[in-house]
Parts: C-alpha cells; sequence; structure tokens
C-alpha cells in the first residue's frame, strides 16, 4: 500500500470537506421560497451560469465514458467532442429552446408542457421525462467507483467497491437535500476549477510518457485509419455522427433538463444566449480530454504493459484509463486527481438528483394532489424523492448487465424522454398551431426510443438496426404523431384560434 498516496488523500480530502462546508455556510439555505429552492433565485450571472452549465456536463462518467471510446476507437472520437461543439454553439448563436424557454418563467420544463397543452400533458410529459432520465443515470454509480476503485487498487490502495458506492450517494443526497438548486450550483463551481486543473495537470504529465507523435504512430498501426477517421470507422459511420450533432450537442445543451434547467436560473434574459455559446467550447473539452486520456491508455497498453488488464475481461477498456493514471501518476497528483474526480462525480450527481426529483415533485405528485403551489408540500416531496431514486440508482448499478458502451447506453436511455421532449419543446415553443392531442401523440410514440437498448433490441429482434437508427426513426414517429395529431385536433385548433382572437 503506498502510504504517501494516502496521506495526500487525507490532505486533499480535509481541504475539499472544509472549502463545501464554508461555501455552503449561510449560502445554501440564503433565502425561501420556491424560486429559491427550484432555481436559486433566478439570480446566475454569466460567468456562473457558464461554469456550472459545463460542470453539470462534465462529470466522472463522461470522464468514464469518453476514455472508453478513446481506447476503442483512438482519435476518431474526437469527433463526438466537435459533434458537441457545432451542436451548443448552434443553440448559443440562434437560443434555440433556450431563450424562449427561460422568457416564460418556469421554474421546471414540464410546468412549460401546462402552460401550452394542459395539465395532462404535464403530468404525462413529467412521467416520460423522469422515466428517461432516472434510467439514464442507472450507471453513473457503477461506472463512477470502478473508476476510483481502478485508480486507487492500481496504486495498491484496495477499496470496497460497494462501501464507495454508498458512501459517495450518501454524501450528495444530503447536501443536495439541504439547499436545493443553490447546493448544485456551488458544488459545480468547486467541480468545475478541481476538474479541469487535474484533468490539464493529468495530460501535461502523460504527454512526457507518451508524446503525441508517438501515440499517432501507435493508433495508426493497431487501428489503421477506422482510429482517425470516423467515418470510415465500423462503429461510427455518418449516422452515427449526424446523431451526435444532435445528442451530444443540441439535445444535450437545449433539450436535456439537467442542461437546459441552468437557463432557467439566469438572471438575465440577453445573457442565456451567450452562456450557451461561451460554454460549447466545454462540451467539445469535455469529450475530447478525456478521450484522449483513453488514447494514451491504449497506447500504454499496446506494449510491454498488455498482460496488465487481462483479469479485466469486458471491463479492459473502462478499467484502463484509470489503471493506467494510477500506475504512472506521482503519489500527489494521483491524490489531487482522484479527489477532482470525486467532486466531478458529487456535481453530476447531485444535478440528476434534484432535477429529477423536483420534476416528480412539482409535475407529477404536485397536479395529481392540487399542492404545486405549497412550499413546504413541494420542498418535502423532492428531498423524499431525492432519496428515493438515490436507492434506485444503487440498486440499478448492481444489477444492469447491458452490451452497449457506457456512452451509447447513456444516449438511448436519455432518447426515451428527449425524442418525444424535442419536438414538444421545439414545437410548442416555434409552431402556433400545435395542440393537446398532438403532444400526447408524440409522447406515445417518442417512447418507442427505449427499443434501443440492448436487451429490449434483442427481445423483439432488431438486433441488425443501430441505436442510431432507432433514434431517429422515434423522432421521426415523434413527429407524425405531433404534426397529425395537431392538424386533426379540430376542438384543439378552434381552442387556439378563440384563444388568439
Amino acid at each position: 500500500m503506498d502510504s504517501a498516496t494516502l496521506w495526500f488523500l487525507l490532505a486533499f480530502s480535509v481541504l475539499y470537506i472544509v472549502l463545501i462546508v464554508y461555501a455552503h455556510k449561510g449560502r445554501a439555505a440564503k433565502g425561501s421560497g420556491l424560486t429559491e429552492f427550484f432555481v436559486s433565485g433566478r439570480d446566475l450571472g454569466l460567468g456562473t451560469a457558464i461554469a456550472t452549465l459545463g460542470a453539470t456536463e462534465i462529470g466522472l462518467i463522461t470522464i468514464a465514458y469518453n476514455a472508453q471510446k478513446g481506447f476503442n476507437e483512438g482519435f476518431s472520437a474526437f469527433h463526438i467532442g466537435l459533434a458537441a461543439l457545432i451542436g451548443c454553439a448552434l443553440v448559443g448563436l440562434f437560443g434555440f429552446v433556450v431563450k424562449p424557454i427561460r422568457r416564460t418563467g418556469v421554474l421546471t420544463l414540464p410546468e412549460y408542457y401546462e402552460l401550452r397543452f394542459g395539465r395532462d400533458v404535464r403530468v404525462f410529459g413529467a412521467i416520460v421525462m423522469a422515466a428517461g432520465g432516472i434510467l439514464n443515470m442507472g450507471l453513473f454509480l457503477k461506472v463512477a467507483t470502478v473508476f476510483l476503485a481502478g485508480m486507487l487498487t492500481a496504486n495498491n490502495i484496495e477499496l470496497n467497491v460497494n462501501v464507495l458506492m454508498v458512501s459517495l450517494i450518501a454524501i450528495a443526497v444530503v447536501y443536495t437535500c439541504y439547499g436545493g438548486m443553490r447546493s448544485v450550483i456551488i458544488t459545480d463551481i468547486f467541480q468545475f476549477v478541481l476538474l479541469g486543473a487535474g484533468l490539464i495537470a493529468a495530460i501535461v504529465y502523460l504527454s512526457g510518457i507518451i508524446p503525441l507523435d508517438q501515440a499517432i504512430e501507435i493508433v495508426a498501426r493497431e487501428k489503421g485509419p477506422a482510429g482517425f477517421d470516423p467515418l470510415t470507422n465500423e462503429n461510427f459511420g455518418p449516422g452515427y455522427a449526424l446523431w451526435m450533432v444532435l445528442v451530444a450537442g443540441v439535445v444535450s445543451a437545449a433539450i436535456w433538463p439537467t442542461a437546459l434547467s441552468r437557463a432557467l436560473c439566469i438572471e438575465k434574459e440577453e445573457n442565456v444566449q451567450r452562456a450557451y455559446l461561451i460554454a460549447s467550447v466545454i462540451f467539445l473539452s469535455r469529450m475530447v480530454l478525456p478521450a484522449f486520456l483513453g488514447v494514451l491508455a491504449f497506447c500504454y497498453f499496446t506494449g510491454a504493459n498488455a498482460g496488465l488488464l487481462d483479469s479485466y475481461g469486458s471491463d479492459a477498456d473502462l478499467v484502463a484509463t484509470p489503471y493506467m493514471l494510477g500506475h504512472v501518476m506521482p503519489s500527489w497528483l494521483l491524490a489531487f486527481l482522484a479527489i477532482a474526480m470525486f467532486a466531478s462525480f458529487m456535481s453530476t450527481q447531485d444535478s440528476y438528483l434534484f432535477c429529477w426529483s423536483s420534476i416528480i415533485s412539482r409535475d407529477i405528485v404536485g397536479p395529481l394532489t392540487n399542492k404545486i403551489e405549497s412550499e413546504r408540500f413541494q420542498i418535502m416531496t423532492t428531498r423524499i424523492g431525492i432519496f428515493v431514486i438515490a436507492l434506485y440508482e444503487l440498486y440499478w448499478g448492481l444489477i444492469y448487465e447491458g452490451k452497449e458502451d457506457i456512452w451509447d447506453y447513456l444516449a438511448v436511455s436519455g432518447s426515451i424522454y428527449f425524442c418525444s421532449g424535442i419536438v414538444l419543446m421545439a414545437g410548442g415553443l416555434y409552431w402556433r398551431g400545435a395542440t393537446r392531442r398532438g403532444a400526447l401523440w408524440a409522447l406515445v410514440l417518442g417512447f418507442t426510443a427505449v427499443l434501443g437498448l440492448g436487451p429490449l433490441k434483442a427481445a423483439v429482434g432488431l438486433e441488425g438496426l443501430s441505436s442510431p437508427a432507432i433514434g431517429f426513426g422515434a423522432i421521426a414517429l415523434s413527429i407524425l404523431g405531433f404534426v397529425v395529431g395537431s392538424l386533426t385536433d379540430t376542438k384543439g385548433r378552434a381552442q387556439l384560434k378563440g384563444a388568439r382572437s
């Protein structure tokens, strides 16, 4: 056991906890009321908005799945980051969804569904949104613990993974319940700084061990053109690249609730587009930097170190990057990087726990019990939801056995919501003729995206279709239902005309 690493871990952990406690003291409970709890008082400036938007989308799960992609696919995995940059920049340039949704003044996204389509659409839409989102975060805890354990095991520090899983999620539950969205944002700022510094330091150090020209030579030799060109890579291709512009860029920035909710927190409406435009660079970095670590891990284990991963079997591609980090990093840098990874997990974890529990409380339980505006009830049920979702995540992280890469699992499970969500959000905001019936049909048909999950795909005999193909098909069905449902809704269209006259 490396005692130096343990001492550095202890020192950095204590410092991190002290800073977090100090930051939360008197700030997380800054005010009261639903606006304070759900959208942090709607007082975020431009800089804070950029940091929290970036931090929410750069969690330990992000590091893990991009490193896995880089290890498996080489430099061609970088195209996911480019796609994210393009998609997020388009959102920032045109204010797609984010600007008009901020103008509505809603506290949660399904609340807009009621304003535009009615209460039943709000409740149904919230159920679909929460189901896709909670399923999406099912692997967060498992992957985080495998990653952290892999880093430290390589340095001869043994951890009980199950104990670590429970500890990580317990900490996130406590402070998220305490301060709501403001606690989430405070932790985001710390994570943004820590992880950025840790990733850059790790890449600089590793580049001294595996220079870029050497990495390019190894990838070219081992993977050929597919290691550089995503269009010729059999695991990517043009359809996949287009899917990434949508999923990693437009959807991640403008449709996915954990990111879109940040637009609801920004104080000045004119800063919304600026925040997303600047954050597009972060969306690029969050994909490319971890993927580069994965490429370096592939190069590191291609030569004399090839046998070190044999005992991990099918998990070798997931464990490779953290194992490399633990194997070559000096004690102080490994400890700092471990704390930065821990902080990044906390930041994403609290955002997702709070987002889905607040939707359940405010947009499902609230409307069904007629307690939407009860501050005490809303905050209490949100806190209960955080705890229950955390228990689910612990369970799901232990039992799910899919065949997808982590990123593909996230894209597919998230599509359960966003295939209809993008239709309802964009259609409701930009098409005046959209009606309640169209929204309901879109929600039902968009849910077919669930067939992209590995076990379900095999069960219904769709193995021959790629996940992007199923996703695009679900969006097409959702659009079809939205348009046909709205055009055939004579009563709904008459009501719209009456409301505008």
